[in-house]
């Protein structure tokens, strides 16, 4: 269903009060879109539906994608950006400072070589395979997993580098649930009518897999894969328990792992790892080890070396003969709604990314990315950190130990903004002109064995865990940062030309955003330090929790599709933060940009422009399919709501448009949830 159908629980009849009228003589503010701006909706009613009516009238999503939006877009002209970077690569004209580009110019020359693929993506696929025909017993399917393990492919078990939750200046291992093909636990047990019909649709693509690498009883195999992943299900955490990180924190140590799963042998995977002496292990969700641990031992040997099969298969899909390539697509489809597969190209430029990112993001940087920008942008965190310092004074729900605490640890918060101060270096890798799936091979162990690299060593306080293309943003708990690549510093969360109220209701609700996750229901836990630990009070601990109850309700009660509501306690470290971010953005923004009152000659005052900014960030259409993935398994509320819910609990939203109770953009006094 279109976003722009979302039902609003609050709806009320319209307020008979005379609505904002906004004189379209006077020219739009820069920075906003007019264009995009649906005039006959009323903004107390539909807040959404009033910025980005006309853009959702006037796009359709792509065939190739489940979601068209203001990240999608900004995603696809970085992509064209990168795709045009590697097309001179590997025509041999890199650009100018292009680091590792002979690296570059094999990955990416091998991927987009289809004809190779074609000729001999499956005898190569056959001779990786081999090696699985040995599983005949549980020390074989421990070798088997151990194969997997170094090159970072997370089946059935994840073992990664971490930070010790009690103790984040330590990096362990952490040891995690993983390997399900499906997206989430629930998809193997619930009995609703769609999820029974993509769990047939998976069989059939099992079948298909194991028919295409030669499985003469690829039906029967298929089946003991979902019968396999189905008891891994049963035995992972579900989503919303991971929200909680005291649930996650299980220091039980490689003598933990031996206790749990003593024929896995796991000292030879250590050893594989080049972490041979390392024994600190954080253990995130002990029963599912158990769990493989008796799998191991009830499971037929052929069943294992079908599932492993078809995790290589997944691992390796864009290194292989087309017909793979389309059959997981027919099955990603009925998650997606996606009509048509991604080209080529765009799955080679995310891949290149991926692999050798830090790389790619050089000559990236160059043209995107100036030193205006890292500098306004600097100036809007500090703005908003100033603003939460301030706002901290105003709550009347926290006491002043706590208050005192809070203050620290947002003063310790870093911040990276654009690129890394120092770039990874890429001088292992062996990449090669003649195969793609021997670079996917050796990509994916040299990336893996740089991440085990990193336990018992010092902590690396300038790692990024995205590449600076990336559109998005992030606040790492464990290291008390917040985080802005040079991808998402671009119209229309960032642009230079923007009137600033535009840019503090785009970029600085990212900035808030991210800010606030650093006290949310997940954030919170975590010291000034990103050590896991009650810094608060009993008294703040409970009114926090109080006023968090308010969001998940408030939240549970909206459609995120048809007839299927949000998830109110899996979104609420998100809602939350939409939440304080809209509040802190908009203190900024009066603060700073000096909003108040009308704009000379403008159509919008700094007020309206500020709420347009926000939500012309958000534009977008999903697909339903999409929709109903992402509400079962991503923390995030569809878009439509990330607007307008947020704006309902916020008084200077209502100000600025001259909304009234009894509106639908105004929650009832009795309704209104605030966290920060």
């Amino acid at each position: 269903m279109n976003l722009l159908l979302s039902v609003l629980v609050l709806a009320a009849a319209p307020s008979a009060a005379p609505r904002v009228k906004f004189d379209t003589s006077l020219p739009a503010p820069a920075g906003v879109y007019d264009e995009w701006i649906d005039y006959s909706a009323d903004p107390c009613q539909d807040f959404f539906q009033f910025a980005c009516g006309t853009w959702a009238k006037k796009n359709e999503i792509p065939a190739d994608e489940s979601r068209w939006g203001q990240f999608t877009l900004l995603q696809h002209r970085n992509l064209d950006l990168l795709r045009s970077t590697l097309d001179q690569v590997a025509q041999g004209k890199a650009p100018a400072g292009t680091p590792y580009a002979d690296k570059l110019k094999d990955f990416y020359g091998t991927c987009m070589d289809e004809p190779a693929l074609e000729k001999n993506g499956l005898s190569a696929l056959k001779a990786e395979l081999k090696s699985l025909d040995s599983v005949k017993d549980q020390a074989t399917l421990a070798a088997a997993i151990q194969r997997l393990q170094v090159r970072g492919w997370s089946w059935p078990f994840s073992f990664r580098a971490g930070q010790d939750a009690k103790d984040a200046t330590l990096m362990i291992v952490e040891a995690d649930q993983a390997g399900l093909g499906l997206p989430e636990r629930d998809y193997y047990f619930s009995k609703d009518e769609r999820m029974q019909e993509i769990r047939q649709r998976y069989l059939g693509y099992l079948t298909t897999t194991l028919t295409m690498v030669g499985d003469a009883q690829a039906a029967d195999h298929a089946r003991s894969v979902l019968q396999l992943e189905t008891a891994l299900a049963e035995a992972s955490m579900p989503v919303v328990d991971r929200r909680d990180p005291q649930k996650l924190y299980h220091r039980l140590e490689r003598q933990g792992l031996k206790t749990l799963a003593p024929s896995l042998a796991w000292d030879p995977l250590f050893t594989a790892l080049q972490i041979k002496d390392v024994t600190a292990v954080n253990i995130v969700h002990p029963p599912f080890f158990e769990a493989v641990e008796k799998l191991s031992r009830t499971t037929p040997p052929e069943a294992w070396r079908a599932y492993l099969t078809v995790a290589v298969v997944r691992e390796t899909n864009l290194a292989l003969p087309k017909a793979f390539r389309d059959a997981h697509f027919n099955f990603e489809k009925v998650l997606t709604g996606a009509q048509k597969d991604l080209p080529r190209w765009r799955r080679c430029v995310d891949l290149t990314d991926a692999e050798l990112g830090e790389a790619l993001a050089v000559p990236f940087v160059e043209k995107t990315f100036g030193a205006e920008g890292k500098a306004d942008t600097q100036a809007m965190v500090k703005a908003i950190e100033a603003a939460f310092e301030e706002n901290l004074k105003t709550l009347t729900w926290m006491d002043e130990t706590t208050r005192v605490r809070a203050r620290e640890k947002m003063h310790q918060v870093a911040n990276k903004i654009g690129y890394p101060d120092k770039w990874r270096s890429y001088d292992g890798l062996k990449t090669t002109r003649d195969s793609f799936l021997a670079n996917v091979l050796a990509g994916d162990a040299f990336t893996h064995a740089y991440r085990m690299s990193l336990i018992g060593k010092p902590l690396d306080r300038q790692r990024w865990m995205m590449t600076p293309p990336t559109v998005n943003a992030y606040y790492n708990p464990q290291m008390n940062e917040i985080v802005f690549p040079a991808g998402i510093l671009q119209p229309p969360f960032y642009d230079r030309a923007a009137s600033p109220p535009v840019n503090y209701g785009a970029i600085g609700l990212v900035v808030g955003h991210e800010l606030t996750h650093g006290f949310d229901d997940e954030g919170r836990q975590f010291d000034a330090k990103g050590n896991l630990t009650q810094w608060w009070t009993d008294k703040s601990d409970a009114a926090f929790k109080d006023r968090a109850s308010c969001v998940v309700k408030q939240y549970g009660n909206e459609i995120a599709v048809d007839d299927l509501k949000v998830n109110g306690q899996l979104t609420l470290g998100e809602n939350v933060a939409d939440m304080g971010g809209l509040k802190l953005a908009y203190r900024a923004m009066q603060t700073r940009a000096g909003g108040s009152g009308p704009a000379a000659k403008a159509r919008f005052t700094p007020e309206q422009q500020f709420f347009i900014g926000y939500a012309h960030a958000w534009c977008s259409k999903d697909r339903p399919e999409a929709t109903r993935m992402r509400t079962a398994t991503n923390p995030h509320s569809p878009p439509v709501l990330r607007v307008n819910v947020p704006m309902r609990n916020f008084a200077p939203f209502a100000q600025a448009f001259s909304c009234r109770e009894g509106d639908r953009m105004v929650s009832p006094a009795g309704n209104r949830c605030e966290v920060w």
